[in-house]
């Protein structure tokens, strides 16, 4: 293997200031260059590509590598001045560069790591352009290889203030910058958890600290939709979110995700952290992060739950099922259906049974993944289903309770249009924020029976035939 030409690339940044008038190496004083912006494009060009391959070298000569890297920082602050806004080079690139070749020399060179430890201060931090504060986050697994274990206690914190304080300058950003922050942060500390064990006392409470301050601030996953203005794509955030999870403990990262029965009857604004939980919950099931089994223990709260935004719950739960095992998928229809005959929320069930059925079915490459499409879908997709070798066994239990749930929800539409939307005391435990799908359901409810008839005794198929529909 060829050595690395390390002295041939410092001659080369020598060449490049020194031509520039920028002295960084020979004379301690700054001056800027007066020359016109394509010159100054074309040695910050320079300097930050021999910085990147500098990175690279296994070592580097004793010199004063923090002064030159601060003089780097200040020289591409005032040379951006030089620079149109229509110009190829991105300012701050060479800042960045900067900063990687202190993250890959600073175990060398003390003035590099003191560089890191001031750029890393809450205070410092806080007046770092965008772009460099998103890399520092992003290399938080870089930093916890150098940093002593005091300094990593005092960067974690620093991190949980700068990310929830309301008079942080993480606030004066827009939504898109505070994701991109967001993003790298959890990017940083999915690697810092590469670098630690998840059972060390000295750095995990920090981490997990951490990852509970933006777990808050991690937006609610929607499924669809045009954003508004002031909303941003969050499925990256969401992707680094969940693979950085992942590696956490998992006693704690339970208790994070921990969903209480009383939790699943709040308020709409409530309910969306309570959504977020569930939804990550499916989102680590779906990469074998946690067991299946840490859903199912919230499978009848779920189907019970009529909140703005249980769509997107449901439709998470029926993703994180696609790779179970047959029996468990047939575990959760039969229960649903059983669900169905007791909810206050009968098209939340119904809409997981369309979402569930569907994708499972032959048919499931022609469906259109829509709230109401799977209800009125049903018909079919139940049908397929339980026509298919591996279900036709349970048919037969899924289609009694199948009748018994219609029969409740044909009972409490005709109610409704007979009555003006009151209830009978018989019919209380379906909640009134159904009443407007009441008489679709029931339409959709008995299409279905009408499918699965042939699973009915005749006195069922007679009354089934003599219905009325409100």
């Amino acid at each position: 293997m060829l050595p690395f030409p390390t002295t041939a690339i410092i001659s080369i940044l020598k060449a490049a200031v020194d031509v520039a008038g920028f002295y960084v190496i020979q004379k301690p004083a700054f001056v800027l260059p007066a020359i016109r912006y394509p010159g100054v494009i074309s040695y910050v060009n320079t300097v930050q590509t021999v910085l990147r391959c500098l990175s690279q070298a296994p070592r580097l000569p004793a010199l004063d590598w923090g002064a030159i890297i601060r003089r780097c920082m200040i020289y591409e602050t005032q040379a951006s001045e030089l620079i149109p806004s229509n110009s190829d080079l991105k300012k701050g690139t060479l800042r960045v560069e900067c900063l990687h070749f202190s993250l890959a020399h600073a175990n060398q060179f003390d003035p590099l790591l003191s560089f890191l430890d001031e750029l890393s201060e809450l205070s410092r931090f806080s007046s770092l352009e965008l772009n460099l504060q998103s890399h520092l986050f992003s290399h938080l697994g870089d930093l916890i290889k150098i940093f002593s274990g005091s300094k990593l206690e005092k960067l974690f914190h620093d991190i949980t203030i700068y990310l929830s304080s309301s008079v942080s300058s993480y606030q004066v950003y827009n939504p898109s910058q505070q994701n991109l922050l967001r993003v790298s942060c959890w990017k940083g500390l999915g690697n810092c958890l590469d670098e630690v064990s998840v059972d060390s006392p000295e750095y995990m409470p920090n981490i997990e600290k951490c990852m509970e301050v933006l777990f808050s601030l991690l937006p609610a996953l929607q499924s669809g939709g045009i954003l508004g203005a002031d909303q941003v794509d969050s499925k990256e955030e969401w992707l680094e979110a969940v693979n950085c999870l992942a590696k956490a403990r998992q006693g704690w990262l339970l208790d994070l995700l921990q969903v209480l029965e009383a939790d699943l009857v709040q308020e709409d604004d409530h309910f969306i952290h309570v959504a977020k939980k569930i939804q990550v919950r499916a989102r680590l099931v779906n990469i074998d992060s946690i067991p299946l089994t840490e859903l199912g223990r919230l499978k009848v709260y779920i189907l019970n739950t009529g909140s703005h935004g249980i769509w997107d719950v449901v439709i998470e739960v029926v993703a994180a099922l696609q790779n179970a095992e047959g029996s468990v998928k047939r575990q959760w229809l039969v229960d649903s259906i059983e669900i169905s005959c007791i909810t206050n929320y009968p098209s939340t069930v119904l809409r997981f049974l369309g979402l569930l059925c569907g994708s499972c079915c032959k048919y499931m490459p022609f469906l259109i993944l829509d709230r109401f499409t799977v209800l009125s879908d049903l018909p079919v997709t139940l049908t397929s289903l339980l026509s298919e070798p591996n279900w036709e066994f349970v048919a037969e239990s899924v289609v009694s309770c199948l009748w018994t749930s219609m029969e409740r929800i044909y009972n409490w539409a005709t109610n409704i249009s007979q009555a003006d939307g009151s209830h009978s005391p018989s019919l209380h435990s379906i909640d009134k924020s159904e009443n407007a799908m009441a008489a679709f359901l029931t339409h959709v409810m008995h299409q279905t029976c009408v499918y699965l008839k042939d699973y009915l005794p005749l006195e069922k198929q007679l009354k089934l035939a003599n219905m009325i529909l409100p």
